[in-house]
């Protein structure tokens, strides 16, 4: 059994880290996937590296995997926004804009937005919710040093 495998969304490399791939999966089959062996998940993205890359680049095999296990966490349950395919349209800054904070009339923030889905790398996770968290604390800490 691969058919999980066609609930892959997308892998990517992280940014600060070319040599760390980020895959995500959706759907029915999740809940199964978070309790699935490390070895299995390695063996199954594999053979989906090589059947679609195999050709052209020679796929290193992992070293270990880190993975979230979100759905199955009882105070998250694995919900998050996603990205339309209107919203990956080159130029589009969606998740940008939902980060603008409102301002005051002298330029000061008076509401701030944190959360998944306004970080602009880590939309969907939880630790996209927590850096954006951090973020905005930060923005406000900055103020207050400011005045």
């Amino acid at each position: 059994g691969r058919s999980w495998l066609t609930s892959s969304i997308k892998f990517f490399q992280a940014e600060a880290n070319p040599k760390v791939l980020i895959g995500f999966f959706a759907g029915e089959v999740v809940p199964d996937l978070e309790k699935t062996p490390d070895k299995v998940i390695i063996d199954g993205c594999m053979y989906l590296f090589n059947k679609f890359l195999g050709r052209k680049y020679s796929v290193v095999e992992p070293d270990s995997i880190i993975r979230s296990s979100w759905y199955n966490n009882p105070h998250f349950r694995g919900t998050y926004s996603y990205e339309s395919v209107k919203g990956n349209t080159a130029g589009n800054k969606y998740l940008e804009k939902l980060a603008i904070p409102l301002k005051y009339e002298h330029g000061n923030p008076s509401v701030v937005f944190a959360g998944e889905a306004t970080h602009p790398y880590y939309f969907s996770t939880v630790h996209g919710a927590i850096e954006s968290g951090y973020r905005e604390a930060d923005r406000i800490i900055s103020i207050y040093r400011e005045n």
